[in-house]
């Protein structure tokens, strides 16, 4: 949606709920592709409270509402991520919006992101499990299969690609492109379905009074792994001036913590699960974020992009053999 067209859609529902923006503490518009906004996000209160509001045109705000709420009744006092509190949510002619409380005041988990230390990196894995350990159940059924996931994952991908006219040339290529997504769906039947988190990396997560709050992640189907590539994505996002065999000894060292921690009988194949979910992100990446520069390759010269372009096809080398210089 154009941003003269969300920032109207905002207006109506500022009006509607009475939250009040906070104008020295702006949010962000996340961005689809050239004047294609996909949501406008907020910081103010409501009602006295400190809050956050979202309003999209595409996302199913008052369902990822009806999540939460579920999540919070169904995890309270178990060592989880939380979520904040909703305060709001509803429809309007065109888009639909969500307040939340804000989080607390606190700290990410990882101080020099996206370096960790081996304590940083055990204390996600920890939080990572047993959060997947308690997560509530939600009616999937019929609903969503792994090729309906990863259809739907690359589909999105490929067709943005074509949409906004993206040259993906000395990025990938199609014979590059096909391979990756051989392995993908050879493979794809090895994972269930589970409902996760939609993002979660360091970005998303703030740590106060030994407690955890995800904020903006809305809870979706993910593959089993998912939540582990998603971190290991997120961190790779920001690693770009890292040299490259230093960051790939980085990810050995996350996965193997991530295994360590794991459930005994989930710890076989968790490597090749967390690859596959990989796989997709780098994909995507090599497709999209970094041919568009976008957030957080938005700052970096046309040599640095490249050179992010590097880390990430090495890394998709040591997942299978489909990337060729």
């Amino acid at each position: 949606m154009k941003q003269s067209e969300l920032l109207q859609l905002y207006k109506v529902v500022v009006e509607q709920t009475g939250f009040k923006e906070d104008m020295n503490n702006p949010g962000w518009m996340p961005k689809l592709g050239p004047n294609d906004y996909r949501s406008i996000l907020r910081h103010g209160t409501h009602n006295g409270k400190p809050a956050m509001l979202k309003v999209s045109p595409q996302e199913n705000l008052v369902k990822i509402a009806q999540d939460f709420i579920k999540y919070q009744k169904e995890t309270s006092g178990k060592p989880v991520i939380c979520v904040p509190n909703i305060l709001e949510n509803g429809k309007i002619p065109g888009a639909e919006f969500l307040i939340q409380e804000s989080s607390p005041q606190g700290v990410r988990i990882i101080k020099n992101w996206p370096l960790a230390t081996p304590a940083e990196k055990e204390e996600v894995a920890r939080l990572y499990w047993e959060t997947i350990s308690n997560f509530p159940d939600y009616d999937l059924a019929g609903e969503w299969t792994i090729s309906d996931y990863f259809v739907m994952r690359l589909d999105k991908s490929l067709a943005a690609g074509r949409d906004y006219g993206v040259q993906t040339k000395g990025f990938i290529s199609a014979r590059e492109k096909d391979n990756i997504i051989k392995f993908i769906f050879i493979n794809a039947q090895k994972l269930a379905i589970q409902p996760f988190f939609d993002h979660f990396s360091n970005t998303d997560i703030v740590k106060a009074n030994n407690e955890y709050y995800i904020w903006e992640s809305s809870i979706a189907p993910k593959p089993e792994a998912a939540g582990i590539a998603l971190w290991l994505w997120g961190a790779t996002m920001y690693a770009h001036d890292i040299p490259t065999d230093q960051w790939q000894d980085e990810m050995k060292s996350w996965i193997s913590t991530f295994k360590k921690f794991a459930p005994t009988e989930l710890q076989a194949d968790l490597e090749l699960k967390i690859n596959i979910n990989l796989s997709e992100r780098f994909l995507s990446t090599l497709l999209l974020d970094l041919p568009l520069k976008r957030s957080p390759f938005d700052k970096l010269s046309d040599a640095e992009v490249m050179k992010a372009r590097v880390l990430f096809r090495e890394l998709l080398k040591d997942i299978g053999d489909f990337i060729h210089d």
